[in-house]
């Protein structure tokens, strides 16, 4: 049993995967999107309630090179935006009105472009963006609006990557993604994929920032994101009340 924020979930459930073990979540974190997507109560009592009675499913999970991610994985402007969330919950607490501020207040910040060689089934693109952001989770692809939401369900994860633009432009995509309307923006590419790898131009082995679930890293490139081949069996409601429950 894990009990925190997603960061702190998928730490567990990492030594968890494989080993013949049932998974099971008390939700403690700030956003604890893993868990809203199953089902699990946000309500301690009803959490310890649903791991004595609930029986194990297997749900998806993703994973960049040998580490896995349960929500989320991405580079560029989003770990930056992460770090400097911290900062702001060391000065504000802990708080979705704070971290939707501290998020403005990055964004508002000039950043530097990623051009980053994508290859993605045999095909490979270049693309400059500010952020390369990697979702296995439907809820949050949902509450910004990416039409790719629906695919997560076929086996596959979800890569959206905003094309290079100015601060201005950044705000205006931020705020399609507040209003669930990211599908209208033109200037977002989005692809749903079992795997793809992520180099850089210079053929380097860079080292770049990289956040998995909240939690901030250094990985080395090239980085491969794939669905993980092994399902982590959950403790979850089945699918209809976990579908009422999900919020």
């Amino acid at each position: 049993v894990g009990a925190g924020g997603d960061g702190t979930l998928c730490a567990v459930a990492q030594a968890v995967i494989g080993s013949g073990c049932a998974f099971g979540v008390l939700p403690c974190g700030t956003f604890n999107y893993f868990s809203r997507d199953h089902g699990i109560p946000a309500d301690p009592a009803q959490a310890v309630d649903l791991l004595l009675t609930a029986r194990a499913h297997p749900v998806q999970v993703g994973f960049v090179n040998d580490r896995m991610f349960l929500v989320n994985a991405s580079l560029g402007l989003y770990p930056k935006m992460l770090e400097h969330r911290e900062i702001y919950k060391r000065q504000f607490g802990r708080s979705r009105l704070v971290a939707l501020w501290s998020a403005i207040a990055m964004l508002l910040r000039r950043h530097r472009h990623l051009r980053l060689h994508v290859d993605h089934e045999g095909t490979m693109q270049e693309i400059r963006t500010s952020t390369l952001f990697v979702a296995n989770n439907r809820l949050q692809l949902e509450q910004v609006g990416a039409a790719e939401a629906p695919l997560l369900a076929q086996g596959l994860l979800v890569a959206l990557a905003p094309r290079a633009s100015g601060r201005v432009a950044q705000i205006v995509l931020s705020l399609h993604g507040a209003l669930s309307r990211m599908s209208d923006a033109d200037n977002v590419i989005g692809f749903a994929f079992r795997r793809f790898t992520v180099t850089h131009p210079s053929k380097r082995r860079r080292r770049v920032k990289i956040a998995m679930d909240g939690e901030v890293t250094r990985m080395q490139m090239p980085l491969e994101f794939r669905v993980g081949d092994t399902p982590l069996y959950l403790l979850k409601p089945e699918a209809d009340v976990a579908a009422l429950n999900r919020s």
